[in-house]
């Protein structure tokens, strides 16, 4: 399986890379909406990348081809932690990607107007506030500017699932 790239974006800040990816991949969330429909399925997925390691985890071979585009110095990619959790509209969960670093997603909107559209925001390591709006099932992959104490860059794709479609 692999993560399939939508559009590919190079300026975000200092040497930040958005991406939009739409997914084929299917995660270990579960897509099922809660009882209200009021709440969003958020999974926030942490991939590694490094200079000096090559291995690259199959599942994001298609993240590492467009990342090396922009990027050709990180040769591996390692799926480091992935969580979900359910965040109702206007409420805010805290996620631990790596280390002692946190992301902090909010959801302002669930989709029930926009035809499946969710609008978010997220904080992440050393990086601030990013608002954007998109469709449920894509990645939304940010490159932050955190590293590892062995040289390698912290890269977080968050997907909403369940989202309200009329």
């Amino acid at each position: 399986m692999c993560w399939r790239f939508l559009s590919f974006s190079r300026s975000w800040a200092i040497t930040c890379a958005l991406l939009l990816v739409s997914s084929s991949l299917t995660l270990a969330c579960d897509p099922q909406q809660s009882a209200e429909g009021r709440e969003v399925k958020v999974c926030v997925v942490t991939i590694v990348a490094s200079e000096t390691d090559t291995k690259i985890d199959p599942r994001l071979e298609c993240i590492a081809k467009e990342i090396q585009k922009v990027y050709p110095q990180y040769k591996g990619f390692r799926l480091a932690k992935m969580t979900c959790k359910s965040i109702p509209v206007s409420g805010s969960e805290t996620f631990a990607v790596f280390a002692d670093q946190k992301a902090t997603v909010t959801v302002h909107r669930n989709g029930e107007k926009d035809a499946g559209r969710v609008q978010l925001t997220i904080t992440p390591p050393t990086l601030g506030e990013i608002t954007y709006t998109t469709a449920c099932g894509k990645f939304f992959p940010i490159m932050t500017r955190y590293k590892t104490k062995n040289k390698e860059i912290l890269i977080l794709a968050v997907r909403c699932q369940a989202c309200n479609k009329k």
